[in-house]
């Protein structure tokens, strides 16, 4: 039976993006560079802002086929290409290890061992070697098994032997030469280092090989890092670095809309071709290219015209010198938080729709005592924005192994000389909540310093230099963004790993909210559903379920009075009991978390932000 190997195109950015190893069944591949991208002409997705940040001009989506084949090596007219890795395998059966190669492929078949037969597949071996660089290659099985063998063996014969009387560790597992009879277990591979002195003697040099699995050796950069061995599902062996902006453009109208639709006109290509060529758009040969993009239907009713397309051809050839001015990742939020509190009148084909809700206006049918508890709430919340229309591209940046630190960052291009990054663009919904600034302000003077020293100190000496500060402000409403999801995906039957969280906390720009949006690019981040949510009555019954499961812990008292837990002891009073959510909807990495900002400190009410709140819902249960 033939086997289709099929990956989502979404996940070609995370988490199966360039560099990322991706497990099908007993199978294990790694993702190829975009240079083997089948990919022509001009990007396909557009987000100006982003552009902008990444300096880039444009984005593109995956490749697609009808049939999704993961081939030995890259062939014209393929999806995204993937590389079997680790090309070290091995037979369950006989034991056998063999090192395949891409020319022995076949579309369809799995790997399996010419001793035994086509029934018993080949499975890859469980460890690989990474650098700090990012560089990936095998463990040198060979290598391994023969030290401290005195033997000059040169045909070397592999078995990969599992010995269950040593034991359940991987003293248990050794590489054994059937020619020499060398043998050595697997008890220090894991070690750091435990290659170091190994690479030495197999290659000459003290660092890895400089390569990536699908490169060639003449490409090696030099790396003088030495590799260390990982299991292929480790979390520490891929780190995607991807960058995430919502289209806040308003409608058809807009200009980079409107610039948008020209540059995927057929017509655009040999337009473009005329650089240099002419002056204007009324000069005679600028016409011949330019006239059958102003005929097009769609355009004219926009009322696209010469002298736009040709502005449009201008604008294209600025960026093609220089990319416009850059803005950073605070810009891009800024730009967000405005157009969510004061969301702009959305016209035809808007990529946003959003809506205030009147939380004043909005009458609920409250008991005396539960009233109180309302009135704290719009005390506490300043704004609600209902995004029913919400456009995200998410684009792949590149990645990093061993550690998330961005001086090490791997292009997706590996540094070749391309003007785009791969990236998806996701539809969905979402629900914007802003506290209010008194109330924040005032909590922010009142909590004592000592509170989130901790996290402070550890952030400094981590190696998670993506993270952001780690301020009163920003923990406590990422922290909730987290409590509210795990409460939304009760609520409203979204999985955990389908909504996410953007988090808007800057003091001096006057940020303070969280948005929580479907991130999910299959159906089920289309299911709806979210922006009822954010209605006054079902959110106000949302905030007190999940601020008040937030006040006990099944961990609790340990999780609330440990000082440091998590990734790097970068969280607090928080694990996965109560606050943690799926990888895939943090920005985060998970960390800088920490409930007691919320609810508050046995002996220290004033800590939490909503501790008042909580007590008056206590009252009414």
């Amino acid at each position: 039976m033939a086997v289709d190997r099929t990956v989502r195109r979404s996940q070609t950015i995370t988490p199966f993006g360039v560099g990322g190893i991706y497990d099908f069944g007993s199978e294990s591949f790694v993702a190829m560079d975009t240079i083997k991208w089948d990919v022509h002409g001009d990007p396909d997705i557009h987000l100006p802002r982003l552009e902008r940040v990444l300096r880039v001009q444009g984005f593109r989506g995956a490749p697609v086929a009808g049939r999704a084949l993961f081939p030995g090596a890259y062939r014209s007219g393929k999806p995204v290409p993937y590389l079997r890795f680790p090309t070290w395998l091995f037979c369950p059966t006989c034991r056998g290890m063999v090192q395949w190669s891409p020319t022995r492929e076949k579309k369809g078949e799995h790997p399996y061992c010419l001793p035994c037969g086509k029934k018993s597949q080949l499975v890859p071996m469980r460890f690989m070697a990474v650098c700090k660089k990012g560089h990936l290659t095998d463990v040198p099985w060979g290598v391994w098994a023969h030290i401290g063998s005195k033997g000059g063996c040169q045909n070397h014969k592999l078995q990969f032997k599992s010995s269950p009387e040593k034991g359940a560790g991987l003293q248990s597992l050794s590489i054994y030469c059937l020619n020499c009879k060398a043998e050595n277990n697997l008890e220090r591979l894991p070690f750091k280092d435990s290659l170091d002195g190994l690479m030495k003697r197999h290659q000459g040099t003290k660092g890895c090989k400089g390569t990536h699995p699908w490169q060639k050796e003449d490409l090696a950069d030099f790396c003088d890092q030495a590799p260390q061995v990982v299991q292929r599902g480790a979390s520490n062996a891929y780190y995607p670095v991807v960058e995430s902006a919502i289209d806040i453009r308003v409608g058809e109208k807009d200009e980079d809309s409107i610039f948008e639709l020209i540059r995927v006109h057929p017509k655009w290509e040999p337009l473009k071709s005329i650089k240099g060529l002419a002056k204007s758009y009324d000069d005679p040969y600028a016409k011949i290219f330019i006239q059958p993009i102003v005929d097009d239907e769609k355009l004219q009713k926009l009322g696209v015209t010469s002298q736009i397309v040709w502005e449009c051809l201008q604008e294209n050839e600025k960026s093609s010198e220089e990319v416009d001015e850059v803005l950073d990742d605070e810009d891009l939020l800024l730009d967000e938080w405005l157009a969510f509190i004061t969301p702009p009148k959305s016209l035809p084909g808007a990529e946003f729709i959003a809506d205030k809700v009147d939380l004043a206006s909005f009458s609920l049918n409250l008991q005396d005592n539960e009233l109180i508890a309302w009135e704290e709430f719009r005390r506490l919340i300043s704004q609600v924005t209902l995004a029913k229309k919400l456009r995200i591209v998410r684009a792949l940046k590149g990645f990093t192994r061993l550690e998330p630190n961005y001086e090490n960052i791997v292009s997706p291009s590996l540094g070749a000389n391309v003007n785009w990054l791969p990236a998806t663009e996701i539809y969905g919904e979402g629900i914007f909540i802003a506290l209010d600034k008194v109330a924040l302000d005032d909590w922010e003077k009142k909590l004592p310093a000592h509170v989130l020293a901790d996290i402070r100190d550890k952030l400094k000496k981590s190696s998670m230099g993506f993270l952001p500060e780690a301020t009163d402000r920003f923990v406590l409403l990422h922290t909730l963004a987290h409590l509210l999801i795990r409460q939304l995906c009760f609520e409203c039957g979204y999985s955990s790993s389908s909504l996410s969280e953007r988090i808007y906390s800057d003091k001096e720009k006057g940020m303070s909210g969280i948005l929580i949006y479907t991130a999910s690019a299959d159906s089920e981040g289309a299911l709806g559903g979210l922006v009822r949510e954010g209605l006054p009555d079902r959110l106000y019954g949302t905030f007190k379920t999940a601020l008040f499961r937030a006040n006990w812990c099944s961990s609790d008292p340990i999780c609330s009075e440990l000082k440091h837990q998590g990734i790097q002891g970068l969280n607090k009073a928080a694990c996965h009991a109560c606050t943690l959510v799926a990888e895939t909807s943090c920005n985060y990495a998970n960390s800088l978390l920490d409930r007691t900002v919320l609810i508050g400190r046995e002996g220290e009410p004033t800590t939490g932000y909503f501790n008042r709140f909580i007590s008056l819902i206590e009252d009414t249960v």
